[in-house]
């Protein structure tokens, strides 16, 4: 293939229109021209897994400050208080919004709230969802597993990590999907911005009501951690901890759904993957690892440029946005020999799922914990999985790329 003959990705609606398919567009602009300006969604493409590192590393002059704005600009920045005054105030105070000593006292903060050893106390209820889950797979025999399962096993273990009362577990749905429709586009369009500022107003609702009641009755959770968690005389603002929450509530679980539902597919779609895995239930973590890998749930991040800079000849200016697409750095054959194939004795250790550096996922320990968990639970008690779509219905997402749907029959041993 030649350069001029690539074909360029629209990250706004090719998630949806072209399904598995934009991965292998996406590997082909990274093996013909990895620094690749996409027309259509407004950006550089930024693809090979060494500048992927880069980026996050801060090697080359990208920032997520401030990176949420052109996209809201598909809206008159007049017309932002009366239609989307909600996102704009609160994405601007999310963690993943901000860089330097923001980022570093956020995240430092919100470590206090959420680590190892509170994850590790929730294990044994994630166990206890997990078994009920697959039983409930059993006893139906064919059903939608990414709503009825995977987010019933996702959210539940979240809620009850954050202190979130389980009977607002179906919100969860419009919550996460309206907000990644808004903000994970490159190109939303204005209705989807106004859906997402809906979606945060929600939240803020119901995070308000446990708020008051935390200041009453502090419980042993992460909002009640959010509330006391203190550098000295700092501490989170009212409307900080508001914006940690939709970050908490949103990537806490959709990312994990997501993932468990698109390697629930991979392992139905494998027969050799599902046999190695019955084989090696004492490597789950390595098993989780590669999964994570090979279906690309995390697409990538986008980052604002802050000022002037070349990368593999291409000049590349202040104020332009740059898509750093792990989806294929983690598929680069420099460094993933068969990347199509799902390798449960690969070498991981490169792997960009969790992102490098400072902006290291903070739930990874939350993430990995539930897939082991439930995908122990599917492999001992389940025989065989069968996925009953011909192809799936993506979400018009990028950076987190998940499905509306997903039907399936099991078998049980």
């Amino acid at each position: 293939m030649q350069v001029q003959e690539l074909s360029d990705v629209d990250l706004t609606n090719d998630p949806r229109k072209r399904g598995q398919d934009m991965l292998n567009d996406l590997d082909h602009i990274r093996d013909y021209k990895p620094v690749f300006w996409s027309e259509k969604s407004r950006c550089w493409l930024v693809t090979r897994h060494a500048d992927v590192v880069d980026a996050f590393q801060r090697r080359i002059p990208v920032t997520n400050d401030g990176r949420m704005f052109p996209v809201f600009h598909l809206i008159p920045p007049e017309e932002w208080e009366a239609r989307i005054p909600t996102l704009v105030k609160y994405s601007d105070l999310w963690i993943t919004s901000t860089e330097g000593e923001r980022h570093a006292r956020l995240r430092s903060l919100m470590m206090k709230a959420l680590n190892r050893k509170i994850v590790e106390a929730l294990r044994p209820y994630a166990q206890a969802r997990a078994e009920y889950l697959v039983d409930t797979m059993i006893a139906a025999g064919e059903l939608e597993f990414n709503e009825g399962i995977s987010r019933a096993m996702t959210g539940d273990v979240l809620f009850q990590l954050l202190g979130m009362p389980p009977e607002m577990v179906p919100n969860l749905r419009d919550w996460a999907t309206w907000l990644m429709e808004g903000v994970g586009a490159t190109v939303p369009t204005p209705a989807r911005l106004e859906k997402a500022n809906l979606a945060l107003e929600k939240m803020n609702e119901a995070v308000a009501l446990e708020l008051d009641k935390r200041r009453k009755e502090p419980k042993e959770d992460f909002l009640t951690g959010l509330l006391h968690a203190s550098e000295g005389e700092d501490r989170l603002s009212y409307d900080e901890i508001l914006a940690q929450m939709h970050v908490a509530i949103v990537a806490g679980h959709d990312t994990t759904m997501n993932t468990l539902t698109l390697s629930v597919d991979a392992l139905a779609r494998d027969p050799e993957a599902w046999a190695y895995l019955e084989a090696n239930q004492d490597k789950m973590l390595a098993i989780v690892t590669e999964l994570q890998r090979h279906i690309a749930m995390v697409g990538g991040q986008p980052r604002l440029v802050y000022e002037n800079f070349e990368l593999h000849g291409e000049h590349i200016r202040k104020g332009d946005m740059l898509a750093v697409m792990i989806a294929t750095a983690n598929r680069d054959p420099a460094l993933f020999e068969n990347p199509d194939r799902i390798d449960f004795t690969r070498d991981n250790r490169h792997s960009m799922t969790f992102a490098p550096g400072i902006h290291f996922c903070l739930g990874h320990h939350l993430a990995k914990m539930q897939l082991t968990e439930f995908l122990g639970a599917l492999v001992r008690k389940v025989k065989r999985i069968e996925v009953l779509d011909d192809a799936l219905d993506f979400l018009p997402v990028w950076v987190f790329r998940g499905v509306y749907q997903l039907n399936v029959r099991v078998t049980p041993r």
